[in-house]
């Protein structure tokens, strides 16, 4: 695993119109503000916008508003850095945008060192999704070309050094085999070598004499992604945001899937912290940490919304006007008594009951 050369934090400050500090950001972030004429330099290492920008950036959240370190986070070396996924990226990119959005709270600075062993459990983490949820590591919809692996091993015998060697029965079944995937796959070849395999289709093996025809058939992949292709962490994801849980889920991934994608990114997070065992973890950085704090009332409002919406839903099919039933049930409304209320409220008080549907 290669160490980066630079520092990976440069910490610099992005001021708003007021002088508030709205996030940190490296030195490009800066000269793409500064190169737009979008700020004035204050520093070194600080900008100023002139506009007034729209959102609150990250005002309101301490952890990415402090001055990171560049060390490692598991034993504080400042040497040989890399930059570690804690949850890794072919499972955040199947994520939604809200929760991708917070990547930057999971990329912290490991040495080369750390990051191997810690690789390893993450590794053995990986398997165990995999066993759960049915998500191979390689994924699932593989297209297996039988006959081109057939192709590439009769190619590379003939290409090989001890030719001289094979019986030259041997040596033209394998010409034939080449002969025949070569020309059941013409369009899978470069412009160049389908000129050459057209010019020796006919009679002969001829084609089997072109070195460069051979050596694209060896490249060739013996598999090939279907158009149902589904990756490792799509699989994984997928189910999770579908709360779908099965029998050959742990107790740890039940409790995974059934609370959603959260959940998935918390378990990265946890796996983390107990197998690493980071001595220098940022300050305010959590394991609980996925949400912006601004977004709570939308969230709030929005679940509100959803069960109001849904019981007068429920309620309104289950009105006297409402037929579900022609043949058994054609007027509802009859079976209403005088002293029934069918309303939400009777404020006045004048009837003795609530009405309910007894039938459909």
């Amino acid at each position: 695993m290669l160490s980066r050369e630079k520092d990976i934090y440069n910490n610099c400050k992005v001021l708003d119109i007021n002088g508030n500090l709205l996030f940190r950001a490296g030195n490009r972030r800066l000269e793409w503000y500064l190169s737009r004429n979008l700020a004035e330099r204050i520093d070194a290492s600080t900008i100023q916008l002139n506009f007034v920008n729209k959102g609150s950036g990250r005002r309101d959240e301490p952890f990415y508003l402090q001055e990171m370190q560049n060390m490692c986070t598991v034993c504080g070396s400042t040497t040989n850095l890399t930059m570690h996924h804690i949850v890794p990226h072919h499972y955040r990119k199947y994520m939604n945008e809200m929760i991708k959005s917070r990547s930057s709270h999971d990329l912290l600075p490991l040495c080369t060192s750390c990051h191997d062993k810690y690789e390893r459990h993450a590794v053995l983490f990986k398997q165990h999704l995999s066993q759960c949820f049915s998500a191979p590591l390689d994924g699932l919809g593989w297209i297996e070309r039988k006959d081109i692996g057939k192709g590439m091993r009769a190619a590379s015998t003939l290409m090989s050094r001890s030719l001289e060697k094979i019986p030259k029965q041997r040596i033209d079944q394998l010409r034939a085999v080449v002969n025949e995937v070569v020309g059941q796959n013409v369009d899978l070849f470069t412009a160049d070598s389908q000129v050459l395999i057209n010019k020796h289709r006919v009679g002969g093996f001829g084609v089997c004499a072109e070195h460069g025809v051979l050596e694209e058939l060896m490249a060739m992949e013996t598999r090939i992604r279907g158009p149902g292709f589904r990756t490792h962490g799509e699989i994984i994801v997928n189910v999770v945001a579908k709360h779908c849980t099965n029998s050959l889920m742990c107790d740890q991934c039940k409790e995974i899937a059934a609370a959603g994608v959260p959940a998935l990114v918390t378990s990265w997070r946890r796996h983390f912290v107990e197998h690493a065992d980071p001595a220098y973890l940022p300050s305010h950085w959590s394991i609980e940490h996925w949400y912006r704090s601004e977004l709570i009332p939308l969230y709030v409002t929005t679940v509100a919304a959803v069960g109001v919406c849904g019981y007068f839903s429920a309620r309104a099919l289950k009105s006297p006007d409402v037929v579900w039933n022609k043949r058994e049930n054609p007027y509802p409304w009859l079976d209403v008594q005088q002293n029934e209320n069918t309303k939400m409220l009777d404020p006045a008080g004048r009837f003795e009951k609530q009405w309910t549907r007894t039938r459909l």
